[in-house]
Formats: C-alpha cells, sequence, structure tokens
C-alpha cells in the first residue's frame, strides 16, 4: 500500500504516475491503466483545488485471501468536515466498485476498485463467410 498527502498538483501527478504503474505491473490493459491514472488524476485534483486537502492510498488487491493481485484500490480521504463537495456520477462507469462515506468528524473517504478482465476467449474456431 502507498500513501500520498496530496496538497499540490504535483502530488497529484505523483499520484497518477504511480497508480498507472502499479496497474501495469497488475497486467491491466493499456486502456484499463489510462483509465486507473485519469480517475486517481481527477480525484487528487479535486483535492488540490478545496482548502482542506486529503490524502491518498493505492494498493493492489485480490478477489480471494493468498491469490496474486488482480486489481488495484484506490482511497481518497478529503480532511474537510463539512458536508461533502465531492461528487462522484462521473466514476461510475470508471470502476468496478465505488463507495463513498461521509463523517462529519473525519470528512469524506471515497473507495474505488477496478478489476483485470480477462479476455474474452473462444473454444471454437471463428470462420469468415462461407469457410464452415
Amino acid at each position: 500500500m502507498e500513501m500520498f498527502h496530496i496538497w499540490e498538483t504535483s502530488d497529484a501527478i505523483m499520484a497518477r504516475q504511480r497508480g498507472r504503474e502499479i496497474a501495469k505491473a497488475i497486467g491491466f490493459s493499456l486502456v484499463d491503466q489510462t483509465i486507473i491514472a485519469y480517475t486517481i488524476s481527477e480525484l487528487a485534483q479535486k483535492l488540490v483545488s478545496i482548502s482542506a486537502k486529503g490524502h491518498m492510498m493505492i494498493r493492489p488487491v485480490s478477489l480471494c485471501k493468498g491469490d496474486p493481485a488482480s486489481g488495484i484500490e484506490v482511497r481518497l480521504f478529503d480532511h474537510f468536515t463539512g458536508p461533502s463537495r465531492i461528487h462522484l456520477q462521473w466514476m461510475k462507469e470508471l470502476t468496478d466498485s465505488l463507495e463513498l462515506s461521509h463523517d462529519q468528524s473525519r470528512g469524506t473517504m471515497i473507495t474505488f476498485q477496478k478489476w483485470v478482465h480477462a479476455p474474452l476467449r473462444v473454444d471454437s474456431p471463428i470462420y469468415a463467410a462461407g469457410e464452415e
């Protein structure tokens, strides 16, 4: 697990780059690596743009205990204790699991997970028209 304090844009860039590296090491496709990096970057930039900063944790996760990593989990902690200021509508299509919790004394925590999806497997050969 890696933790990043997000206070300025350079912190957001470091988190995004490291998230992409972790996603690549786990085996995500280039497209999914880009989606993960984009999501991390957008969340981190939201912390930079507000006065009460926060931190982010990124870690590889597995579906079953003892299995090798098959996904990535990102947790963002917004230290602002007022009403939640982060809206997640844009993230629903980019993640496999998304959770938001808000506590008036601790702030907002957002957790998202993305899983490596196995490539489509076709057991029978595929023929072009007329080759059956």
